[in-house]
């Protein structure tokens, strides 16, 4: 014997507009109903609480930078000039005290061009590691070299620090595939 429950039976013979008006207005009514936070029910203060002003959390990979406060500088090698801004951490800063440099660069794993740096740099308030992608501008603190990548392909690293990006296409630095010198310098 079988038995047919009569709630399907009555929900299949509706036509099929129908279900689907009913289906929408019943995840529209859901979705109004399910939100705290939208309709102000929760407590302000509370953990996970917004205000109007608040400004949005940085990306994980962001907490480092300000870029209302980015240092430019210029990297000249050979007939080729990049524009490009340090960001506001301390790393980048310390950097920017030691600017103009002129460093040799040879190319790391077909995605970065690294150079050994004069000194080290702060590693105040830095995060572990950084995912770089193509463009930034990087400080490897174990070996103390300043970083230029230009393959978004460079996974994530401890001791990797974002301290800037350059501006543009980054085709110039890529195409190097010899050691060249660059001299990098504050564009102010």
């Amino acid at each position: 014997m079988t038995t047919t429950n009569p709630l399907s039976l009555r929900w299949s013979h509706r036509p099929p507009r129908l279900r689907y008006l009913l289906a929408f207005l019943a995840t529209i009514w859901l979705s109004a109903c399910g939100g705290g936070e939208e309709n102000g029910d929760q407590d302000a203060g509370a953990p996970g609480a917004s205000t109007p002003d608040a400004s949005p959390s940085p990306a994980p990979g962001d907490q480092y930078a300000n870029p209302s406060e980015d240092t430019p500088i210029r990297i000249t090698f050979g007939d080729t000039v990049l524009a490009a801004r340090l960001h506001d951490n301390a790393t980048a800063r310390d950097l920017a005290a030691q600017l103009p440099l002129t460093l040799t660069f040879r190319d790391h794993n077909n995605v970065e061009k690294t150079a050994p740096l004069p000194s080290e740099l702060s590693l105040e308030g830095a995060p572990e590691g950084h995912d770089p992608a193509a463009g930034d501008i990087g400080y490897w603190a174990p070996g103390g070299d300043l970083v230029f990548y230009y393959d978004s392909e460079a996974p994530f690293f401890n001791g990797i620090l974002r301290i800037g990006e350059i501006d543009g296409e980054m085709a110039a630095i890529e195409r190097r595939r010899e050691e060249f010198s660059a001299t990098i310098e504050r564009a102010e």
